[in-house]
């Protein structure tokens, strides 16, 4: 019977010209853990074929994109059934990924073709407008083409130019040092139009004055000039030609768009998967007779249903062997594993080289719990601070999350230092409104952090009502009328009141530190029950339970007896309430050693003893830092408290009566409210989860985990169809393997030869 919240490993044996195929079913199937990139570190960069292709691709998608306008919003307005999605055989990798570069390359082209030509049409559309608002300045003058046939000595040009240049224009061209008529009128804010009337014997000399402004000529065509004035009729038919292919090939840019829009959704989606799916493929082992391996991860409540599903889709062709993996036991790939395949396979070994079968020994001797992935299967209400749990680390496979925990000692922290009725209901609906507003907008984290808020809002309320807090006022009063005043209120089993802590500053110090040395005896109870279902039972007593009897010990003596050394050496002794704890954590575990614990085998019975009493050492320093770092429970309740003394002090200062001064106070107690709240706000959150993360999760949390993340391929818009070639039957395969045998043993023989020959 499997656990239900264990993982299983399973290693998969199959013909390679199914590789592909076997990862698009495991990736169907939403569910097993292949390790990811961080796991395989420098491995992963090992095709660069595949690679190159892959950037190849990506770039050239980008490019389109870009030309085109696409955005991934674009793709996200695409509606179409699982029938009508893009579809795309290939023989492997390799091929699709040379289909789709030459499907994308072909409508690159075919787009570049398209923008040079818009490009050509642009200049073409800007040039025959200024020839139209230029003839427009040219009519004012009454310009036909008789008029120009009258020029016989004489020289007619128009120009265009920006209107930075009319002084150099008039500087050039002036009639004492070059002879001429030159007329100009604004044609737009930036440009001029001009024209002038030279001697043609001066033709050079002009060209070397107008060289000096760079001016546009405008050509004076017979085509644009009538008998009776200038032939506008034409050069409006020119501009609407050019509108009219400027707007078929932005027509034609978007018909492209929008007729292959599925097929570029289904190209960017592809380029997403063939990154996943190179990783993957890294991890497949390659054996002899064209085979592959592939191990990876499962929940153990799916095993049946998963080995179920291979057999039958690959039938003959899969061997399976699992592994099951419990929390409490080591494991390793030495365990019994159970079977299912169509016949037996035999892996070759390498015997030429001693030190790869070393290394394979000791990878076989690894504890597989140490690499298997961790479900943090939580209730919803607290799921919300799985957020906290991985900023430390994920769970290891054998360790207790401490996601329950933190979710309810992470709000009662930042109430003890947040402590007010008001600020927390502000929290309180801040959380609320935040998840309402964001939860369709924001990251899981954002919204997980929304109701953090929330619960610490509840937190402050709590201790807020054990303070006598409301607003930094000991009654519950809005608008000048008072619904409740806060009474002292006792707490049970230790029997004080934290009412007023300006004026009962011990009563809440004793309060912080009794709430320290709980959280951390609870870090140590943790980790006695980390070690209980690693069963390591014997370490859980004498190292967890120990230090719990020392710091409760310790506790005890000081709370009672204060700090008189000779009040500790008299009956009844009680220096022995921490001292016993601390001998016994020096001495019990050789004990261990002595009864052949297989954890302890290695360590020596000297080696136990000095790393016993340096633990012990060790255990009471970090014990007085660690209740010391509690203080600032203390410290962060009153300087929250003082704050809000502060802002009613303030508020108080402006005297008067009417309309204007109520406005006036009631504006300044939101804003003094609202900085405390935001920026003591930040600093209590902060100093929670330091807390929590140095004191608590020292004690007994790794956080070294694998996070669990199965194997997925996205399928919203492309199916890729992969053939399966060259398959070799059992037949062939047995074949194969007889004649491998036969080489293998025909070598021998005349080895044997060879050393008989030389040395006999």
């Amino acid at each position: 019977m499997t656990e239900k919240s264990g993982m299983v490993l399973f290693n998969i044996n199959i013909n390679q010209n199914y590789k592909d195929i076997l990862l698009q079913y495991l990736a169907q199937l939403n569910l097993v853990h292949i390790k990811t990139k961080s796991e395989l570190g420098e491995k992963f960069e090992k095709d660069d074929m595949i690679l190159e292709k892959i950037n190849i691709l990506s770039q050239s998608l980008e490019s389109l994109f870009k030309n085109l306008d696409i955005t991934e919003s674009d793709f996200e307005k695409i509606k179409i059934k699982p029938d009508q999605r893009k579809k795309f055989e290939a023989k492997d990798v390799y091929d699709i990924l040379s289909q789709l570069i030459n499907e994308i390359s072909y409508y690159s082209h075919r787009i570049d073709e398209l923008k040079k030509y818009r490009t050509s049409i642009e200049v073409e559309l800007e040039k025959i407008n200024t020839i139209h608002a230029s003839y427009l300045f040219l009519e004012k003058y009454k310009l036909t083409r008789d008029k120009l046939k009258v020029f016989d000595h004489l020289e007619f040009k128009a120009f265009t130019t920006f209107s930075k240049n009319l002084e150099n224009i008039e500087n050039i061209f002036e009639f004492s040092h070059f002879p001429n008529f030159l007329h100009y009128d604004n044609l737009a804010d930036d440009r001029i139009a001009f024209f002038i009337i030279y001697p043609k014997k001066q033709e050079e000399e002009f060209k070397n004055r107008i060289r000096i402004i760079h001016a546009e000529e405008i050509p004076i065509l017979k085509k644009y000039l009538l008998a009776n004035g200038i032939n506008f009729p034409r050069i409006t038919k020119e501009i609407k030609f050019v509108i009219t292919s400027l707007n078929k090939n932005n027509k034609e840019l978007e018909r492209i768009r929008d007729d292959n829009l599925l097929l570029f959704a289904a190209a960017y989606e592809i380029v997403q998967n063939l990154e996943e799916y190179n990783w993957v493929s890294h991890q497949f082992e390659d054996l002899p007779l064209n085979r592959n391996s592939l191990s990876f991860y499962l929940p153990s409540e799916k095993k049946e249903e998963i080995r179920q599903g291979l057999v039958e889709k690959f039938e003959d062709r899969i061997t399976i062997e699992s592994i099951d993996i419990k929390k409490h036991k080591f494991v390793t790939l030495k365990e019994d594993k159970d079977h299912v395949h169509s016949g037996k396979l035999k892996e070759k070994k390498d015997d030429t080289d001693s030190k790869e079968e070393s290394t394979e020994h000791e990878e076989k001797e690894k504890d597989l719990r140490d690499s298997a992935p961790t479900i943090m299967r939580n209730n919803f209400l607290v799921r919300p601070f799985e957020t906290i749990t991985k900023m430390y680390g994920v769970p290891t496979y054998s360790e207790i999350d401490p996601t329950p925990l933190i979710a309810i000692t992470f709000p009662i922290l930042f109430g003890i230092m947040f402590g007010d009725m008001g600020h927390g209901l502000v929290l309180i609906i801040s959380g609320f409104v935040g998840w309402l507003v964001f939860r369709n907008k924001k990251g899981k984290d954002f919204l997980n952090f929304c109701w953090i808020i929330f619960y610490c809002g509840f937190g402050a309320v709590l201790m807020g009502f054990l303070y006598g807090e409301f607003f930094g006022m000991h009654e519950i009063k809005l608008l000048n009328t008072v619904f409740m005043h806060l009474e002292p209120v006792n707490i049970p089993i230790v029997n004080i009141t934290l009412n007023n802590p300006l004026n009962n500053i011990m009563t809440v110090f004793k309060f912080a530190v009794i709430i320290g040395v709980f959280h951390l005896n609870l870090g140590w109870f943790v980790q006695f029950l980390n070690y209980w279902n690693q069963s390591r039972k014997f370490l859980g007593f004498t190292d967890s339970l120990v230090k719990i009897m020392i710091l409760t010990g310790g506790t005890i003596l000081i709370f009672t007896y204060g700090f008189d050394i000779y009040t500790w050496l008299e009956p009844p002794y009680p220096i022995l309430l921490p001292l016993v704890p601390g001998i016994l954590l020096i001495v019990l575990k050789p004990f261990g050693k002595i009864f052949h614990l297989s954890y302890l085998k290695e360590e020596t019975v000297g080696g136990l003893i000095g790393e016993g009493t340096m633990e012990a050492f060790e255990t009471l320093l970090s014990i007085m830092s660690n209740a010391a770092s509690y203080i600032r429970l203390l410290a962060l309740a009153l300087a929250h408290i003082s704050l809000m003394v502060a802002i009613i002090a303030m508020g108080n200062l402006v005297q008067g009566e009417g309309i204007v001064n109520d406005i006036v106070n009631v504006v300044g107690s939101i804003f003094g409210n609202m900085l405390v709240i935001l920026l003591e706000g930040l600093l209590v959150f902060i100093n929670a989860i330091r807390l929590h993360f140095y004191e608590f999760f020292f004690k007994f949390y790794q956080g070294s985990g694998v996070n669990y993340i199965p194997f997925y391929l996205n399928d919203n818009y492309s199916v890729i169809l992969f053939e399966v070639t060259s398959i070799k039957d059992v037949i062939s395969e047995e074949i194969e393997r007889e004649i491998e045998s036969k080489v293998t043993h025909d070598d021998i023989i005349e080895a044997e030869k060879l050393v008989s020959k030389k040395y006999f």
